[in-house]
């Protein structure tokens, strides 16, 4: 089985057996994911974690110190439990949610606020074989194609766009992506410079 922990946008944990969700904990939090999350994995493991196989958590884009706190507490539980910790995109969660809610849908654009009047996109294909790289910016600064389709919390800030469900990324979706979009090394991806800066 395999634990997945999303802390780049909201709270959620959930653990898998293959395509199919064993439990899961999601719940949107602005702050307070250091003292909430590993009590939501104790919820969805339970007393017997000799039974997690691997560890997969989201590394970005997304909140600074969400990232930093999903991906040591992952690194920890590894180590631990003596099992992989790999990465999942925050981006490449969102699009595999709208692909499987639009099973007609051909293509998506992945959009998260970045705050600061900023976001982070990323195109897709079906079947993920084809996308773009990760960016930030402004919504006016975006380059996509006429007619884009949008998905995530970010969507509706793109002028002309059509919005797909505007939902933060959630831990349960990874049984949608393809092993290759999960297999990426747990360190956090930043697109842009930190808000807080040191004095």
């Amino acid at each position: 089985m395999l634990l997945v922990i999303e802390t780049a946008f909201a709270l959620s944990v959930a653990l898998l057996d293959d395509d199919r969700i064993v439990a899961e904990e999601h719940r949107e939090v602005g702050r307070g994911h250091a003292e909430a999350l590993m009590p939501a994995v104790a919820a969805v493991v339970g007393g017997d974690h000799a039974r997690i196989a691997g560890i997969i958590v989201d590394i970005g884009p997304g909140s600074f110190t969400g990232l930093r706190i999903g991906i040591a507490a992952a690194r920890a539980l590894g180590l631990a439990w003596g099992v992989p910790v790999t990465g999942v995109g925050s981006l490449a969660l969102i699009a595999a949610a709208a692909f499987a809610a639009h099973p007609l849908q051909a293509e998506v654009t992945a959009v998260a606020d970045a705050g600061r009047g900023q976001v982070y996109w990323q195109a897709f294909n079906r079947d993920f074989s084809g996308r773009s790289e990760a960016a930030a910016g402004t919504p006016e600064t975006m380059t996509l194609p006429l007619r884009t389709t949008c998905a995530g919390p970010g969507a509706t800030l793109i002028p002309g766009a059509t919005s797909l469900d505007p939902a933060p990324p959630r831990a349960a979706t990874l049984r949608y992506l393809p092993r290759a979009m999960w297999s990426l090394p747990p360190v956090p991806l930043y697109l842009r410079a930190p808000d807080a800066i040191a004095p």
